[in-house]
């Protein structure tokens, strides 16, 4: 187990990691396209997930008795956070592109963060945290500006929508009275009851069976997933939720490099500056937090 010393480094690293996986959501979504439709596509991913995860749990004895009563508030957020995490998300990248719909994503992730914290964590909502969001929602003005208003309302509210419910899920992540694997297993099992539902209340078709190059990109979806849920999950029960937030806005720099290097996505000068300020507004209670404990990232 690592020291208290090595402990706030390690999920700050593991945050990180998690970022550039989370950032090629953007890369699977768009390969597979509209052959899945959103909620049909993360409920089959998530069923995926589990698939992988559960045999390693259960290998390596991570499983824990579910204790209810101490955790059914955590898992009925996440549940309820899941209903409008990843179907907006995946209409938005689709329609708005990797870059700008991650951007407006982890900008919200970053805001939902601090607010959840503090409300359900008990998370100290200091004067940095204020500035920080504000100034990312001005980040997030300029991006909903009428110069990418071609992108469609839909696709940013989607991207900020699910942006939010993913913060909250971060909070209750940290808050559940599990270890890392379990926390993400019931993560992503909350996952696919959500979109079960959500699938089944607004009537989406299921895709056609048989060999189609989605399926294998779907799978890779969700050797991602494992990957990115997991170090995140490991990495904000190491660190404050709001220092993990800040950590997941590198997400937006993977998400415009991958944007312009796989999909030829050039956001507009416009997009760009907004994006810029939302890092900056992102580093303001990341440095105070650093400069104050000299070093270190502790929670």
């Amino acid at each position: 187990m690592a020291t208290k010393r090595h402990a706030a480094p390690l999920g700050a690293s593991l945050v990180a990691l998690s970022s550039l996986f989370y950032a090629s959501y953007g890369i699977w979504t768009k390969l597979m396209g509209d052959f899945f439709q959103g909620y049909t596509a993360s409920a089959l991913r998530s069923i995926l997930v589990l698939v992988i995860l559960v045999p390693i749990a259960i290998l390596y004895r991570h499983l824990e008795p579910v204790r209810l009563k101490q955790n059914w508030r955590y898992i009925g957020g996440m549940i309820i956070a899941s209903l409008f995490t990843w179907g907006p998300l995946y209409y938005a990248i689709l329609h708005a592109g990797v870059g700008i719909s991650l951007a407006i994503a982890y900008a919200s992730i970053v805001i939902g963060s601090f607010f959840f914290g503090w409300l359900f964590g008990r998370e100290r909502f200091t004067k940095d945290k204020a500035v920080s969001a504000l100034v990312g929602i001005v980040g997030l003005g300029l991006i909903f500006s009428p110069t990418t208003g071609h992108l469609g309302w839909a696709a940013l509210v989607g991207a900020l929508v699910s942006g939010l419910s993913a913060g909250a899920n971060s909070v209750f992540s940290k808050r559940i009275h599990y270890n890392a694997t379990q926390s993400t297993i019931v993560l992503w099992i909350a996952s696919v009851m959500a979109n079960c539902v959500m699938a089944f209340a607004l009537k989406e078709h299921p895709p056609s069976a048989g060999w189609h190059v989605a399926w294998l990109y779907l799978v890779l979806f969700a050797i991602a997933s494992v990957v990115a849920s997991w170090s995140f999950v490991k990495g904000v029960k190491l660190v404050d939720a709001g220092a993990a937030g800040i950590l997941g806005l590198l997400e937006i720099v993977f998400g415009v490099v991958f944007g312009v290097l796989f999909f030829h996505e050039r956001p507009t000068v416009v997009a760009l500056v907004g994006m810029g300020i939302i890092v900056a507004a992102a580093a303001i209670p990341y440095l105070k937090d650093y400069n104050t404990r000299k070093g270190t990232l502790e929670g």
